[in-house]
């Protein structure tokens, strides 16, 4: 009879036992995916801007797309917003929405710019060493946004995002999401080529600090060139939205099902957005232009996919925009940012033609504005002249000219 009562009054604590042996893997592969979606800048924070457009309202009006095609297709699925509305949040603020949700991926949406109105295309960025000049300006640019706190040097302990130095540190980083993140990236950029029909500019690296400090594969995604005329009316429109968002769905889809087939769950049978879905399809049929290979890529195993075909008809126009600087020095050395033989110049650029340093300032694409600003230095350095260029080939300005016709 003891042994018996004994029994019973263990019975709730055997029941329990079971429980957790049976309904713990249960659960375990019932657990949801997690995304968090990070429209970037907001509130007093507008990131890039032009006459026409900022770029929070479009970061924004992407993620919200974004979002509402993962929530509609995927039931096992919950999206996490870091905002919905035009507010401000720092970079930690960011990072802490990810940890707190114990996210599974970290999409970034950002808006790109140039002081060059001809740089056009999309791209995509993993955390890592920045290894190209451009890709450390697009990380100190989104990472500028600390300096509107006044306390960031405690919050961000001792990290500059002005200072080339403080980026060294990503240098000796051992991501374990780097692969993963890697991944996604290419399957981001293959979308933007395939559905929406950009220009491919690659995957890249640089030390942004909201991927640096969540802890799952994180992007950040630059959905075009804000000061690229041509394209920002395609990044402002409905259309140019909408597709954007779509293609960024498209790559959720392959990561999605890669991920549940690696970790044993029931693979995913939603389905990638068609072609056909795309609100204006062409006549014919048109791709992306692809940006030479040496120029846009940092991560030697992406972009092995894209086959280069036509440019579209915006990409033409966008190609063909010509720009105009005034070169008032050449130099066999490089000099020096603000070096005494710029005589107070400021912001100025530099090209190499014919081993010499030949440096500018100034980047317009209206000839009359340019004209102006030689006006202004032309006490200084007598002998300065305009000169213009298509991309990165420069033009005599007789052709200039006439393209701007």
């Amino acid at each position: 009879m003891k042994n018996f009562k004994k029994h019973i009054f263990n019975l709730p604590y055997y029941i329990l036992l079971t429980g957790i042996f049976i309904f713990s893997p249960v659960q375990a592969q019932d657990a949801r995916f997690t995304v968090v979606l990070d429209a970037g800048h907001g509130g007093h924070d507008p990131g890039a801007q032009s006459s026409m457009s900022k770029e929070k309202n479009i970061n924004l009006s992407v993620v919200l797309d974004l979002g509402a095609i993962i929530e509609q297709k995927f039931k096992d699925v919950k999206v996490v917003y870091t905002r919905k509305t035009d507010k401000y949040l720092t970079l930690q603020e960011r990072a802490d929405i990810v940890n707190e949700n114990h996210a599974d991926l970290f999409i970034c949406i950002h808006t790109n710019a140039s002081p060059s109105p001809a740089a056009y295309g999309t791209e995509t960025y993993t955390l890592g060493l920045a290894k190209t000049r451009a890709n450390l300006d697009v990380a100190m640019r989104e990472n500028s946004v600390i300096l509107l706190e006044s306390d960031y040097r405690t919050k961000y302990k001792g990290f500059d995002p002005k200072s080339v130095d403080s980026y060294i540190m990503f240098e000796f980083m051992q991501d374990k999401y780097i692969d993963k993140s890697v991944e996604f990236s290419s399957i981001i950029q293959k979308q933007f080529v395939n559905y929406c029909q950009r220009a491919d500019r690659g995957v890249r690296q640089a030390g942004f600090w909201v991927l640096h400090r969540s802890a799952c594969p994180s992007v950040l995604v630059e959905l075009g060139f804000i000061s690229n005329p041509a394209e920002e009316r395609y990044l402002i429109s409905d259309r140019g939205q909408k597709e954007l968002a779509t293609a960024v769905f498209n790559a959720f889809v392959d990561y999605k099902r890669d991920h549940d087939r690696r970790s044993g769950r029931q693979i995913s049978s939603v389905s990638k957005a068609d072609r056909k879905d795309r609100n204006d399809e062409p006549t014919q049929k048109q791709q992306a232009l692809k940006v030479d290979s040496s120029k846009k890529t940092d991560v030697d195993t992406v972009s092995k996919h894209n086959k280069i075909e036509s440019p579209t008809t915006d990409q033409k126009k966008i190609i063909q925009i010509p720009t105009f600087k005034v070169q008032f020095l050449a130099s066999k050395k490089k000099l020096k940012q603000k070096a005494s033989e710029f005589k107070g110049v400021n912001d100025t650029d530099y090209f190499e033609e014919n081993g010499f340093y030949k440096y500018t300032v100034g980047v317009e694409t209206e000839y009359s504005k340019i004209k102006q600003i030689r006006k202004e230095i032309v006490y200084k350095f007598p002998n300065a002249f305009i000169i213009a260029f298509v991309g990165d080939k420069k033009i005599s300005i007789n052709e200039a000219l006439k393209l701007n016709k």
